[in-house]
């Protein structure tokens, strides 16, 4: 078996000689099948005797012997670049840092030789003990520190995208080949890459599965890949060996699922990809389709370039796909749909839309099962009751009594995740939960609202649904409470699917979760979740992974036990337990560590709130974020300062480029950034941004603008406990009060979002303000930042102005997040 880094998959590129082109792939399946030369092309002095180099014309070939598991451990050869003489050494001298981090039981292995006649043969070991990679396992004690990250194995301090130990790697196939023949340019293209024996594990896994991981640890990775292995599997089930040149990926015969339908029509696995963020769904829809169009054949650059402006909008991505789960055409499957979108498609298997009571004369204008019009979803959007439509038309509305220490956040979050969108036994037929039952909740150990609280917010929500009825409004939880009653009272009359898989599961409630069940039967082996509960920050929605376990034992599983399908020769079914990911494949140990300073946070105040999972693993070193001080207490000077001395729109010299980002706290920041940088910079809320990445990334205003104001304050409780700072050395500060610092989770959670989406650099904007101190107290306390004072030097190195091309190319682009 070969594999190509990134880096030799472009080198081979830039080859203008299809001859050469050809002559080095020759090499390359020549090197497979198990030929050596004995021609000495570069004095190597590589001390661990595993980096070879083998000369083609006038370039190097650098490659080495390594290990791969799957089921049991075998030789591969991994092919690290193609280059010339000139840039050999480095690369060797790069490739010996890394194999310096192998034990020496690895070495050993990937060392040992075995021949058959004149050629090498890869050596497989059947039953063999575990072998570890790197000198310090990634795999921590559960009774370890979690504050700690570890970065005992980061040696490599190069660019992120440069990096060999986050490059991504792929197998060498007829696929492949074709497009290291082909390609013009440099442009990538998605193909199937190997990926880590963590995700390869819970890919194979054949039942429902949780799957936990900070961000950029390959959480979307492992749902999109299992979803195109078992679309592959699927088509060459259908098609049989016909299939020819098509690569096929591995993937257990047991997850290919023939369609129920399969003696009326042609058989095809159903699978259904679910997030709420319209502008990941769109980037995983993207990654998805070329994965199948490499799968079938064509390997052609073929740029669809995901613009931000063309996923801003929900309806106008999915107009093609009809608001029905009824005989859905083959060709939309995978169907790759927003949550929003899957309670459309629910709603439209009705003959009754839960929108009809809304339309008003407009109904006679709307064609059942077909995507509705732009204007009626800008009817429907108005008559939607958001956090930000709560909080400005609703929320100054209530009696001042009631809301005394409360804000409309945290108010408009109960009521939305608990009581009308939690799985309590207790709730009413209406999908709404009980006073009494509401207000128990404060004797639970999660709890940060006493009963006096909740028993306010109670009255506020019985004045809230007065006030919503009066103007014929809605809420998105009385959509999804209409649909479950309408389930139970009528039944889906639509399409079972096969597979779903649920991205960012933290965006969800319990009650929205739960819609799910009636779309597929299978729940034993059809449901991917993953998410991790540190990025819930969508307004309105409070999440554990406990609580989707739960859920799914509650609910899901008790429809089988309520058919006699529980229980097989009397024993239970069982579900596994949640698969952690733990290497970060984004970013640097830099990034990691200001992440990792975020989540002691909340460990320590919110232990509840959040899942502890074991620390990330750091492979690269990586240069320390900056907080930028510009003397200057007003923000916008800083912004000014940076882009205020090229507005052109034309300009290509300055501003910021096509991967990086300027993040704002909401849509009021946003316009205002905007209207300050013009065109220079792409600007996103926080919540926008979720499950995107970039190169660099400005975190704009985020303490100033907090809601939390000087209640930062109250970090100094966690520094004099743990002895990040002397007592008493910051003056008087607040002791910690749950239901005085409620806001602080969603705060943290909103913060490490931010600062997680960069893979390179991240500068924080702060002023001289008390709101931002204490975090950046804390922060320089641990040393893990760098303050620097914005100067002409340090603009020009931030600004990385990119051509009309790379706009065009990249510009607007969001990439995908694969974690």
């Amino acid at each position: 078996m070969v594999i190509l880094s990134d880096n030799f998959r472009k080198s081979s590129m830039k080859l203008k000689s299809l001859h050469l082109r050809r002559e080095v792939l020759q090499k390359l399946v020549k090197l497979g099948g198990g030929w050596r030369t004995t021609v000495k092309n570069y004095d190597i002095t590589d001390a661990f005797q595993l980096a070879k180099v083998y000369r083609i014309r006038d370039l190097y070939l650098v490659w080495s012997n390594d290990l791969e598991k799957n089921e049991r451990y075998f030789q591969i050869i991994r092919i690290w670049d193609l280059l010339s003489h000139q840039h050999v050494a480095r690369i060797l001298q790069r490739l010996e840092n890394i194999f310096s981090m192998y034990t020496d039981d690895y070495l050993d292995h990937c060392r040992q030789v075995q021949t058959e006649g004149k050629l090498e043969v890869p050596i497989v070991w059947e039953d063999v003990h575990d072998i570890i990679r790197y000198k310090k396992d990634s795999r921590v004690d559960e009774e370890e520190d979690h504050d700690h990250v570890d970065t005992s194995c980061a040696l490599e301090s190069t660019r992120v995208s440069e990096n060999f130990l986050l490059m991504k790697f792929y197998s060498l196939s007829s696929g492949v080949a074709k497009h290291l023949l082909t390609a013009n340019d440099g442009t990538e293209i998605d193909i199937p890459f190997e990926l880590s024996d963590e995700e390869e594990a819970i890919i194979r896994f054949p039942l429902t599965s949780f799957i936990l991981g900070r961000s950029g640890t390959g959480k979307t990775t492992v749902l999109t890949m299992k979803l195109i292995q078992i679309e592959q599997q699927s088509l060459i089930a259908s098609q049989g060996p016909a299939l020819g040149e098509v690569d096929s990926f591995e993937v257990d015969n047991q997850n290919v699922v023939q369609s129920k339908d399969a003696g009326k029509q042609e058989s095809f696995v159903k699978q259904v990809f679910i997030t709420v963020s319209p502008k990941l769904c769109s980037a995983i829809k993207n990654q998805i389709l070329r994965l199948k169009r490499f799968g079938s054949g064509d390997v052609s650059d073929q740029p669809d370039i995901l613009h931000m402006h063309d996923t801003i909008d929900d309806l106008d991505e999915f107009t093609d796909i009809p608001d029905d789960f009824s005989d859905l055409p083959r060709e939309h499957y995978p169907l790759i749909i927003t949550y929003r979108k899957f309670l459309m498609m629910l709603d439209g298997t009705f003959q009754s839309s839960f929108f009809d009571m809304f339309y008003g004369d407009l109904k006679s204008t709307i064609e059942r099962g077909h995507s509705i019009s732009r204007a009626l979803q800008a009817f429907i959007e108005s008559k939607e009751v958001t956090f930000d439509k709560f909080s400005v038309t609703y929320w100054p509305h209530f009696n001042s009594v009631l809301t005394k220490r409360l804000d409309a956040s945290t108010v408009y979050t109960e009521i939305i995740s608990h009581i009308k969108g939690g799985h309590n036994a207790n709730m009413l037929s209406s999908g709404k939960l009980k006073r009494l039952d509401y207000v128990m909740l404060s004797d639970k150990r999660f709890s940060s609202l006493n009963r006096e609280l909740r028993d306010r917010i109670y009255d506020i929500f019985l004045g809230y649904e007065r006030m919503k009825r009066a103007a014929r409004e809605f809420d998105l939880s009385d959509f999804v409470n209409s649909l479950h009653s309408r389930l139970v009272s009528e039944g889906y009359k639509g399409n079972l699917v096969d597979f779903i898989y649920i991205d960012e599961v933290q965006d969800l409630t319990m009650r929205q979760i739960s819609l799910l069940k009636y779309v597929y039967r299978n729940f034993k082996e059809g449901f991917v979740f993953a998410g991790d509960t540190t990025q819930t920050i969508a307004k309105g929605v409070e999440f554990r992974f406990e609580d989707i376990r739960s859920l799914f034992y509650t609910s899901f599983l008790s429809e089988i036990e309520q058919c006699n399908q529980g229980t097989k020769h009397g024993k239970q079914v069982r579900i596994t337990d949640m698969f952690q990911l733990s290497q970060n494949f984004r970013t640097h140990c830099g990034i990691i560590r200001i992440a990792q300073s975020i989540m002691s946070l909340l460990y320590y105040f919110f232990p509840s709130c959040v899942d502890k999972l074991n620390p990330e693993t750091g492979l690269v070193y990586g240069e320390a974020p900056v907080l930028l001080e510009s003397g200057n207490d007003e923000n916008a000077i800083l912004i000014m300062t940076i882009f205020g001395e090229s507005r052109s729109e034309h300009s290509n010299q300055h501003g910021f480029g096509a991967e990086q980002v300027i993040l704002v706290r909401d849509a009021a920041a946003k316009k205002h950034v905007m209207d300050l940088v013009g065109k220079q910079a792409l600007v996103l809320t926080i919540v926008e941004c979720k499950g995107l990445e970039f190169q660099d990334v400005l975190l704009y205003n985020f303490f100033s603008s907090s809601p939390l104001r000087n209640k930062w304050r109250v970090l100094y409780d966690y520094m004099e406990n743990k002895n990040v700072i002397a007592l008493s050395k910051e003056g008087s500060h607040p002791d910690f009060d749950r239901n005085k610092h409620y806001l602080l989770c969603s705060e943290l959670k909103r913060l490490y979002v931010a600062i997680t989406r960069t893979r390179q650099r991240l500068w924080i904007c702060g002023n001289k303000d008390d709101y931002c101190r204490p975090m950046f107290d804390y922060w320089k306390k641990l040393c893990i930042v760098e303050v620097r004072l914005l100067d002409t030097s340090l603009i020009q190195a931030m600004q990385t102005g990119s051509s009309a091309d790379d706009w065009r190319l990249r510009g607007t682009k969001v990439v995908l997040i694969l974690g």
